[in-house]
């Protein structure tokens, strides 16, 4: 497909070209795709737009059919009204599932004019066509990357605190937490630098979430804090042994090994507290002091330790 070039005059009598349409049409966020229709119907063009929608590279798609874009969600009403508009000379304009390169479906919103030849014959087919799921995606990832945290890929207080404060059915299984604390921590960023302490950090985290049940949510409570909410599974134990046993295998999982960062292996370790609700402890807020206050008390007691709360 030939676009024409826009100019514009120098003022002395001469024309330079500024850019082309299709640098134009690259410039839109919706999606514009071109298709043939005085031959098969293929593809024709692409802008840069319709590649982000899509996940297809342009070569990918120039001279194939738009059905590339479709699956098994494809409503065939909707293609069979597009047809129907486009034979009678009408623009179509609704809405269809497709699906991007890697198997994705999504809404996508629709308009489809025909372009006529200097004959008047049809010459293209011209969609623009928009993600009617992106809005809500952006607002998704946005809310996910609010409640994470990014050094760690954990999520973050807020995260939990929202948890334990929403009243779902998450909270109502929260029964215990343990909170753990890098010792001297500080001693690392002064010595090596904030880098170092951020590899140990992502390390630290990787090693809770390892070392935690399946289901237990391991979170980033705040620089070199960190939480891990327990969940109600059904297990023999009651939630005290069962906290206070992750608890120490934490402090373990810490002390074992040093941690291969870029100053050197680095041996460090951690004071965790944990406590359950119960009579003392009966409500979220509560129970997070009480696994504060047990780990603070491991760190009097000479931390590379757990506590109960």
């Amino acid at each position: 497909m030939v676009f024409p070039a826009f100019v514009q005059s120098t003022g002395d009598g001469s024309q330079d070209v500024v850019f082309s349409a299709s640098d134009v049409l690259d410039c839109l966020s919706d999606g514009v795709i071109a298709t043939d229709a005085s031959g098969d119907g293929t593809i024709v063009y692409v802008n840069r737009a319709a590649c982000e929608i899509t996940g297809y590279a342009p070569e990918e798609l120039l001279g194939h059919s738009p059905s590339i874009l479709q699956g098994k969600g494809t409503d065939p009403a909707v293609l069979r009204r597009l047809n129907d508009d486009l034979a009678a000379g009408k623009p179509f304009s609704g809405q269809v599932v497709n699906y991007r390169k890697d198997g994705t479906p999504f809404l996508m919103e629709w308009t489809i004019s025909t372009l006529t030849g200097p004959d008047g014959a049809p010459a293209f087919q011209v969609a623009v066509q928009r993600d009617a799921t992106l809005p809500a995606r952006r607002l998704l990832d946005a809310e996910r990357e609010a409640r994470t945290d990014p050094l760690t890929g954990l999520p973050n207080r807020s995260h939990i605190d929202d948890i334990l404060s929403g009243g779902g059915w998450l909270v109502t299984r929260a029964r215990s937490t343990i909170v753990v604390d890098v010792d001297h921590f500080k001693d690392v960023n002064d010595t090596y630098g904030h880098l170092v302490g951020d590899e140990v950090l992502r390390q630290v985290a990787g090693r809770l979430a390892a070392t935690a049940r399946n289901g237990d949510i391991v979170a980033r409570w705040g620089g070199e804090e960190f939480c891990i909410l327990m969940l109600e599974q059904g297990e023999a134990e009651t939630q005290e042994e069962a906290s206070a046993g992750l608890a120490r295998r934490i402090v373990e999982a810490i002390a074992s090994t040093p941690f291969r960062t870029s100053a050197g292996d680095l041996s460090l370790t951690v004071s965790a507290g944990s406590a359950s609700l119960s009579s003392s402890s009966p409500t979220a807020p509560e129970l997070l002091h009480a696994a504060d206050r047990a780990m603070y008390s491991a760190k009097r007691h000479g931390r590379n330790r757990a506590e109960r709360g």
